[in-house]
């Protein structure tokens, strides 16, 4: 069963992502957002994001995170390319 996690890391370019942390997030939506909130102020400091990716374990949703960037990549580089 899928689970939201934190997806914390930075975006390389090029579609690559470096990941930091992965942490299942909380069920509740008032301590996820307080979660989100302090995860993406950490990350802030060091350049970096934090995402909500629902997987079926941290390494999946770190493997889905990369395979997010990596689509959102190709579709600006496509979006760029057009005429």
């Amino acid at each position: 069963m899928e689970r939201p996690y934190f997806v914390v890391g930075q975006w390389k370019g090029g579609g690559e992502v470096d990941v930091w942390h992965v942490e299942e997030a909380a069920a509740g939506p008032d301590a996820r957002a307080d979660a989100h909130e302090q995860h993406a102020s950490d990350a802030e400091t060091a350049f970096g994001s934090v995402d909500v990716v629902y997987a079926t374990s941290p390494q999946a949703a770190a493997e889905q995170a990369r395979r997010e960037a990596q689509q959102t990549s190709e579709r600006i580089h496509r979006d760029l390319a057009r005429p």
